[in-house]
């Protein structure tokens, strides 16, 4: 994706605007690819693989077009009592709270070194990357043969014949915990059609609204 920058956009608040009080109403997002730091944070569980198993590609147990789609949800449709967006001030407290309650390791998974309520530019830069972190989060994946997600409609359970119960535990407390943070995800282990996502723009409808975070 290449999204171009003016120096106005590189200011703290130009000509006396607050851009950080723009509620957000609509996005564009690519996917991007799994990060050699998630990869190495996934390797790191020491998860008995066999060699096999560690070629093969990592695995979300609850799948990512779920955790994206509910997460971007919440930022585009839960700002207010009107189902209009958040600010762009709070969605950065949303995402830091996330990112605290999920335990992320934000050295390890390589934080961007900016201010997201600096300006623009380092605002794009850090909401990029906290919400791949989020619906990449290391504890929710794993490598080796499973079910499958049959394209997010379902968790992909682990069944190697050597997936040791560790692996099993540690997905199964990954998806409580996410059902926890994550205001409205649905973490059961089938639910309706829900395509795989590479890239688009959403417009909210008009979901219940709560708030999807203290």
């Amino acid at each position: 994706m290449f999204i171009p920058y003016t120096e106005q956009d590189k200011q703290l608040n130009p000509a006396g605007i607050n851009w950080l009080q723009d509620r957000i109403v609509a996005f564009q997002r690519q996917r991007s690819p799994l990060s050699y730091a998630v990869r190495q944070a996934v390797i790191k569980f020491n998860d008995q693989m066999t060699e096999a198993d560690k070629k093969t590609v990592v695995k979300h147990f609850i799948p990512w077009i779920r955790i994206f789609r509910q997460l971007t949800t919440n930022i585009v449709a839960h700002g207010d009592q009107n189902g209009k967006g958040m600010t762009r001030a709070q969605s950065i407290e949303y995402l830091t709270w996330l990112l605290n309650t999920l335990k992320v390791d934000q050295t390890q998974l390589k934080r961007p070194d900016v201010n997201p309520e600096h300006d623009r530019h380092s605002y794009d830069v850090w909401i990029s990357w906290a919400v791949d972190t989020i619906c990449d989060w290391p504890e929710n994946l794993f490598q080796g043969r499973s079910t499958g997600d049959g394209g997010g409609n379902k968790i992909d359970v682990p069944d190697s014949m050597l997936t040791t119960p560790a692996l099993r535990q540690r997905v199964e407390e990954a998806r409580v915990n996410l059902k926890k943070a994550i205001q409205g995800l649905d973490v059961g282990h089938e639910i309706g059609d829900a395509l795989p996502v590479m890239y688009e723009e959403y417009i909210p409808g008009e979901d219940e609204w709560y708030l999807p975070y203290p």
